[in-house]
């Protein structure tokens, strides 16, 4: 898994720092990986995250996302996030080798 954060800046002073925001998309009821996760800055005052989540067999509700979205808010400063859910194992992704960007 790449983890790629761009710039400087935007969200910093949250003492987890964006990096902890792998662990937290990892630990998610269902997801089994992550990757193509990108982290930069917008403004010098907000911060984006985009990512892919593999939760074979689940078919999260929106209720999930919605819940995901203040926890990286809160603990990381990241105020803007688009996550695309990946429910089956068996069909690749073209961007999940981290040789991909």
């Amino acid at each position: 898994m790449a983890l790629h954060a761009h710039g400087q800046g935007a969200g910093q002073g949250h003492s987890h720092g964006h990096g902890g925001s792998i662990g937290y998309l990892e630990a998610l009821p269902g997801v089994a990986r992550l990757h193509d996760l990108h982290i930069w800055p917008m403004s010098t005052t907000e911060t984006a995250l985009t990512c892919h989540l593999v939760m074979p067999g689940v078919r999260p509700a929106d209720d999930f996302i919605v819940g995901v979205t203040p926890g990286l808010r809160e603990r990381y400063g990241i105020g803007h996030a688009t996550i695309q859910i990946e429910t089956s194992e068996a069909i690749a992704c073209a961007l999940e080798p981290d040789s991909v960007v």
